[in-house]
Formats: C-alpha cells, structure tokens, sequence
C-alpha cells in the first residue's frame, strides 16, 4: 500500500525525495557516507507519506511547505532510530548493521542529533511558526514519553493506561505533527485540521499496537525478531490484556519470568490467557475510529489511500 501511495504522490514524491537528500548533504565525507548508508536501508517512509497524503486529503494538493514538512518528519523519525539503537544495544535494524554496531554508540547519537538538527532546521527555514509548535510539542512528547517508559520498565506495574500514555507520546505524536504539518501548509480549514489530528492519532496507536502483537507473534514471518520488548521489561499491550484475563498469583509468575529474561515463558503465557486476541480486538476498534473519521470528507485517492493504509494495519500477516 505504501508503494501505491509514493505512485499517487508522483511528482511531489520525487520532490521529497531530492530535497531530503539535498537538506542532509554536508561538507564531512564521513557523515555524508553514514548519510548515504542509512538512505540505501531507509523503511517504507511511511511519516512523510502520510505528511503529503494529508495535503491532498484536505486541499487536493501539497505545496513545497508540506514536502518540506514531510522530509523534516523522516530525519525526526531515523534521528529517534538511531538513538533506540545506543539505548537498546541494538546490532541490527532491518536486517542491517546499525550505525552503532559498524561505527560506534557514539557515532550513532552524534548522526542521529545531526538528523533531528538538520528536521528542525528544515522546519525553520521552509515552514511557519505554527509547523514549528506541531514538531516542538512531538519533540517534547517522545523524551518524555521514553523516559516515562523506562520508569515503567523497572517498576513492571504497566496500565492499561499508562500504555496508551507511552504510545501516544512516542509513537502517535510524531503521526500528528507530519500529517498536520501537511495539511495546514497547503491551506486545510480548522475543522479539517482537527479531524487530521484524530485521525493520525487514533492511526498512530494502531501502528504501534500492530507492532507490539507482532513482537508476541513467533510463528509469523514478520522479519524480525520476537520477545524484543519483553527482554526490554516493557509490558505491552498483548500482556496487558493477558494479565486482566488471568489471576494475581499468574501475573506475580509472569512478572519473575520478565525479572529472569525467560521470553518463552511470557510469550505463552499471553497465548494462554487470550492476550493477542484481546490486543487486536483494541486494535481494530482504534482503526474503525481513525477510518470512521474520514467520513468527513468527499471520496478521493487520498481518502481511499489512507483508508486502505489504515485497514491494513489490522492484518496480522501484513
């Protein structure tokens, strides 16, 4: 579905694309071939789809604004990536080496600040003030929301809550500063704006809530590895509904299992006590509200596009 999108994006996709190379050269040969690295093993881009897709969403276009804003919610995203890496002691990321395993931990932050520097600057130089407080509000919501998640991983007394919490922060908040970002700087109305805003964070919560079933999925071929967030300490969604559907005495079970790092034995756990089940059925009500949202506006492509990306987030095998 991406690929459909970046087809229907055409020529502003081309635009994004040599502007966020042109926005990361620099003068150090060093930095430029990291650059240049990490470019040939980027993901689907799904940030700055999203950006553009809500342009045309709301106004039929993207003005040079909103790809703008679209390259700058890239470098904010792989700047997050590239710090994850040095804090999770991660050796590999889409099947390749990490900056951190081929260079250095130091050399991975040190690149990811240059990222999420040359994001902002972007922001300054194309794009108005109130661009600028969408990014600066994602900013502040993923430092807090990271920390607020270590704090969680060392005291393992997760809510349901306090999930929607870290999610919304760390994930989600970034989905509303690109899509907004797009659609006002091609000229939405405020209603517009607002329904956007909904609509990408109900989008976001979906996305990571996807990706947390599939970290307790070992028998899909989802090419990557399982057990990730349990050897993190991070209690996520499919253990949060695992835990409600089962006794105390359990939980305290499950909880030393996480203490001694055994992953098989939390992973069943879940299985046994409905937890996939009960995270995909939250799942799909937060894509049925972010889709159910679109109703606002008239058919078009890009309706059709974000229905179908939204949709797809469903599809445990996708």
């Amino acid at each position: 579905m991406i690929v459909q999108a970046k087809t229907f994006l055409g020529t502003d996709w081309k635009e994004f694309e040599v502007l966020f190379e042109k926005k990361l050269h620099c003068e150090i040969p060093i930095l430029n071939k990291v650059n240049k690295y990490l470019l040939g093993r980027s993901g689907k881009q799904l940030r700055p789809v999203l950006t553009m897709l809500a342009a045309h969403l709301c106004t039929g276009h993207c003005s040079q604004a909103s790809v703008s804003c679209a390259v700058a919610s890239e470098m904010i995203h792989t700047a997050t990536l590239l710090h994850d890496d040095v804090a999770d002691n991660s050796d590999t990321r889409r099947g390749s080496p990490t900056v951190s395993a081929l260079i250095s931990p130091r050399a991975s932050v040190l690149v990811g600040d240059y990222w999420l520097a040359r994001g902002v600057t972007t922001l300054i130089d194309m794009c108005n003030s109130e661009t600028f407080r969408y990014f600066s509000v994602c900013l502040d919501d993923l430092s807090r929301g990271e920390m607020f998640q270590i704090e969680k991983a060392a005291s393992l007394d997760t809510t349901y809550d306090d999930y929607i919490h870290i999610i919304s922060c760390k994930t989600a908040s970034l989905f509303r500063a690109a899509m907004k970002s797009g659609a006002r700087n091609s000229g939405c109305t405020d209603t517009q704006l607002e329904i956007v805003d909904s609509f990408a964070l109900h989008l976001g919560l979906a996305f990571q809530m996807r990706d947390d079933i599939l970290d307790y999925s070992p028998s899909l071929s989802i090419g990557k590895p399982t057990g990730v967030d349990i050897r993190e300490r991070k209690i996520t969604l499919p253990l949060i509904c695992a835990f409600e559907n089962a006794g105390a005495a359990a939980r305290e079970a499950v909880i030393k299992d996480i203490d001694g790092g055994h992953t098989e034995g939390v992973i069943s756990f879940v299985g046994e006590h409905g937890g996939i089940e009960g995270a995909q059925a939250i799942l799909e009500r937060e894509t049925a509200l972010a889709t159910g949202l679109l109703d606002a506006f008239p058919d078009s492509a890009a309706k059709k596009l974000l229905c179908s990306l939204a949709g797809s987030l469903c599809l445990r095998e996708a």
